[in-house]
């Protein structure tokens, strides 16, 4: 949800060096997005924390911008000696950070995307599906060596795990995708998800039958993003899967319970939102919330595969008036 806002201060400074501090998990991610000059890795813990200060002290740096709200990522750019530290001061923060951003009422209610547009540039306008994220598309050759299902029908992506556990996994992905299936003449799925996901992604590929392959654990991240850029659309819950695929310009069908779409949703290109009807939604939400996991359950599988077969349409329509198809 960054990367807008990043590609945003590029545009206005071309000729700075952009140097992104990011945990070892996404920093390869970070070096693919167009402008970014260099990536750094914050490794865990308190030795990866003053470690971090001690490599980015004396390298001439002018400005911090601090995205996080937490105490450590304000802490290692004052250890590093940086002259200005721009960030909120929020979690104890008012001494580690010089250039403080404050945001108005009518702010605090906008996506967290527009968020980061107000910390890195100053105000929060902006093009939020202009990320400059661009991971190379798998070729046929490449998708056959992961075990996605032969064809030359649309490719559909199926991410149905949360890193937030229950209370934002949809549990009707296969029964939806089956409905797809009877709609979209060819239409492949590849289930996709990390290495601990093996077990969902595998009951959830044999739930839809032979034109679905899992794919969980196959590939790096950056793999899985190209897989991603790859699909024609992505059928998901609220997740780092959704948002990887949205930066990605990969038309998402996302599924919320009680989260909020309006602070979290994706902000790529023909996404489609499924909710749950009548709900109250939270920014805090615990992983097996019972009201959450009743708001999903709640969501009919034939919704989201209409919506799934509406951006396939929209995708194909894109694709004849322009759009570079995959």
């Amino acid at each position: 949800m960054a990367m807008p806002a990043v590609r945003r201060w590029r545009r206005a400074h071309p000729a700075a060096r952009l140097v992104v501090l990011a945990k070892p998990g996404v920093a390869p991610l970070w070096e693919t997005v167009e402008g970014v000059d260099e990536t750094v890795r914050l490794e865990p813990g308190n030795r990866g924390t003053f470690a971090a200060g001690r490599a980015l002290r004396g390298r001439g740096f002018a400005e911090a911008v601090i995205l996080p709200n937490s105490f450590r990522s304000a802490l290692i750019p004052w250890l590093a000696r940086i002259p200005r530290r721009r960030g909120t001061a929020f979690h104890a923060r008012w001494a580690l950070v010089n250039d403080r951003v404050r945001f108005s009422a009518d702010e605090r209610r906008l996506h967290q995307a527009r968020e980061d547009f107000k910390i890195v540039c100053g105000d929060a306008s902006g093009d939020t599906s202009d990320t400059g994220f661009k991971p190379p598309r798998l070729d046929g050759a490449a998708l056959a060596a992961l075990g996605v299902p032969a064809g030359g029908g649309p490719l559909v992506g199926v991410i149905p795990g949360a890193a937030r556990g229950p209370s934002k996994r949809w549990p009707h992905f296969a029964a939806a995708a089956r409905l797809v299936a009877g709609s979209v003449p060819g239409v492949r799925f590849a289930v996709c998800g990390g290495a601990g996901e093996a077990a969902l992604c595998g009951e959830t590929a044999r739930a839809i039958g032979p034109a679905a392959a899992s794919l969980a654990g196959k590939t790096t991240l950056p793999r899985f993003a190209s897989l991603l850029a790859s699909c024609d659309a992505v059928l998901c819950n609220d997740s780092g899967g959704m948002h990887l695929a949205s930066a990605a310009g990969t038309p998402v069908v996302a599924v919320f319970g009680r989260t909020d779409p309006d602070k979290t949703g994706p902000i790529g290109p023909g996404a489609i939102i499924v909710r749950a009807d009548g709900v109250s939604v939270s920014r805090r939400i615990a992983r097996d919330d019972p009201a959450a996991v009743a708001a999903l359950a709640s969501i009919a599988p034939e919704r989201v595969a209409a919506a799934c077969v509406d951006a396939l349409e929209n995708r194909n329509r894109r694709s004849g008036e322009g759009e570079a198809s995959p």
